[in-house]
């Protein structure tokens, strides 16, 4: 009988210290699963942070991307108003009445005189008829003028003057037409 007790005293022994075991791996295993799931949750929040950043980060590139695209629309639309204010320009200078073309010509003509020594005058075929020995050049108005050796021109002609009218008033003309 002796030997059965010691041997049942071992097995409950062993059984104690396997329930034991069993007991200390659930509870590690409970603590190991709960530290799994802190990591997963901060990784989970530090991933929807680097996430909303770089949607953010994306948000401002497009939103900078379409306010250039939206700039460059807008001065194209400028420039192309612009363009079409001395374009049509351009046509009203080129209608102008046969007195009125006569006047300029001849006012610019002393004008020319006072700047150089005229000898060659050239001018739109409409307004060779205004000047004696003049040219018959692709202008839409005014005159060019040049010296005996052609070394020296004045560029009166409409089609310079607003070119460069253009050049000279443009911040003035977009804060007329845009302010």
């Amino acid at each position: 009988m002796g030997l059965e007790i010691v041997k049942d005293e071992i097995i409950r022994n062993a059984k104690n210290q396997e329930e034991s075991l069993i007991a200390e791996a659930r509870k590690e295993t409970i603590r190991l699963m709960d530290e799994s799931e802190k990591k997963i949750v901060g990784l989970k929040e530090e991933s929807d942070i680097e996430t909303k950043r770089i949607i953010d980060l994306i948000k401002k590139q497009e939103l900078a991307s379409a306010e250039l695209e939206n700039k460059k629309v807008l001065l194209e639309a400028k420039k192309q108003l612009i363009e079409s204010v001395f374009s049509e320009l351009g046509k009203k200078l080129e209608k102008l009445d046969s007195k009125k073309r006569e006047v300029y010509v001849k006012k610019l003509l002393e004008k020319a005189k006072n700047d150089i020594e005229v000898a060659n005058v050239y001018v739109n075929e409409k307004d060779i008829k205004f000047l004696e020995n003049a040219e018959s050049v692709e202008i839409i108005g005014g005159l060019i003028a040049e010296n005996e050796d052609k070394t020296v021109r004045v560029d009166y002609s409409f089609d310079t003057m607003l070119q460069s009218l253009k050049e000279n008033e443009l911040q003035n003309i977009n804060k007329i037409l845009f302010s």
